[in-house]
């Protein structure tokens, strides 16, 4: 009767992470009644020190529990009120997550109902977004912040679109209907480059796609794959005002910061990032210690602009994940850092047929944390951590009822 209730309690927390990972995106209120529960569930069912010790020995386990302890290590010697150093320290409890879902998604049929139905709640978002966009229907909200905000969305909809385009690549994975995948794929494709306004989205897409379609590719192949993928861009770029407006925008804001006369989004993280860097430049051993940074930066830049300046501006974040970590925990601490991020890439512990997924959705992440901290931040960074241990989960022996068909798109379709 225990190991029946303690299977079950397994199974809820599955369930409430499936809940976080779709509710993030509409309510944190949400998301978070998914995360806690998931923790409570996990933690009730007897089952964590086991689960917790099958994952430890994993590369990807260690290194990001050693990266967990610099952080700590950090609060000991940052200058700032100890209330400061643990709120830093709290923000990444993504990392711990990450730890969990690894531990409980050791099951395919589970993986695969979280995919059907992550890819269920972004697919209505999509279709409203777009309607909304169309002129068809009124929502309370502008279509490209339908989910959030409009960075939140286009990572979002560039995860989904990536899970259909490796359903098509994975044949045996198609089942009946195959022509769902991509249409469901192109409904994604289309709201990102016309609706929804977010460079984060861009990237992920763009990356991911060459990720995924050069998996199997040989070198040749691999350079066609590159050249088709910018000849794409290069498309969409023309038939998108939208997003053609969005990317020249940013290039413009970062190269002509020095001309600037108001405060634009990339042109003040180019002063962030200078600034940022000079600072590195004094504590580029230790850091300034958790929590420290937004002291830092104010003492850095007290009287170095006139009051009136926008450059004046003091930020809390160099949005940027690696200057970030590189100012609170020195070279050591990024070094740990990039080291958890090649241990999940190499990660081989799970079904092989899952990892090209799960480091197309890293490599993403990776390149929009140069202009934000999508690692830490409370929805991207959950996100990124929910698709990482669901895809890199190693399987273990499935239990004997209820018996259930083991393919994603029959999943879907049943």
């Amino acid at each position: 009767m225990f190991k029946i209730e303690s299977d079950h309690l397994i199974d809820f927390a599955r369930i409430a992470a499936i809940i976080a990972c779709v509710g993030l995106l509409y309510s944190p209120s949400v998301g978070t009644v998914g995360l806690v529960g998931a923790v409570v569930a996990f933690l009730a069912s007897g089952q964590a020190v086991v689960r917790l010790k099958r994952v430890l020995s994993r590369p990807s386990v260690y290194w990001a529990i050693l990266f967990l302890g610099m952080v700590l290590i950090g609060t000991m010697y940052a200058s700032v009120p100890w209330a400061v150093r643990w709120m830093d320290l709290f923000k990444w409890r993504t990392i711990l997550w990450f730890i969990l879902v690894l531990a409980i998604f050791d099951e395919r049929r589970w993986r695969e109902r979280l995919l059907i139905i992550f890819l269920a709640g972004t697919a209505v978002g999509a279709v409203v977004s777009s309607a909304a966009a169309a002129g068809w229907i009124t929502l309370w909200r502008a279509p490209e912040h339908l989910l959030r905000i409009s960075g939140t969305q286009g990572m979002a909809f560039a995860c989904a679109a990536l899970i259909c385009v490796w359903a098509v690549l994975e044949k045996e994975l198609m089942g009946p209907v195959p022509w769902v995948w991509p249409l469901l794929g192109g409904v994604y494709v289309t709201n990102i480059v016309f609706v929804t306004d977010s460079r984060s989205g861009y990237a992920i897409l763009g990356l991911g796609l060459c990720v995924l379609l050069s998996w199997k590719a040989s070198w040749r192949g691999r350079s066609l794959i590159v050249a088709g993928l910018l000849l794409a861009l290069g498309l969409a770029l023309t038939v998108s005002p939208r997003m053609y407006g969005k990317v020249q925008l940013a290039v413009t804001e970062w190269a002509h910061e020095s001309e600037l006369s108001g405060l634009t989004s990339f042109g003040i993280r180019r002063v962030w990032y200078l600034n940022t860097v000079e600072i590195i430049g004094e504590h580029w051993l230790a850091g300034v210690g958790t929590g420290g940074f937004p002291e830092a930066y104010r003492e850095h830049i007290a009287g170095k602009y006139p009051a009136d300046d926008w450059r004046s501006l003091a930020t809390t974040d160099p949005h940027n994940q690696y200057l970030g970590i590189f100012t609170q925990q020195g070279i050591v601490g990024l070094a740990v850092f990039l080291a958890w991020l090649v241990a999940v890439g190499r990660d081989r512990s799970g079904p092989p047929v899952y990892r090209n997924l799960a480091v197309a959705i890293l490599c993403g992440w990776c390149v929009t944390s140069l202009f934000s901290s999508h690692f830490r931040t409370f929805v991207e960074g959950h996100l990124l951590a929910t698709f990482l241990g669901v895809l890199l989960a190693a399987e273990s022996h499935p239990r004997l009822e209820p018996p259930v068909e083991p393919n994603i798109i029959q999943g879907a379709i049943g």
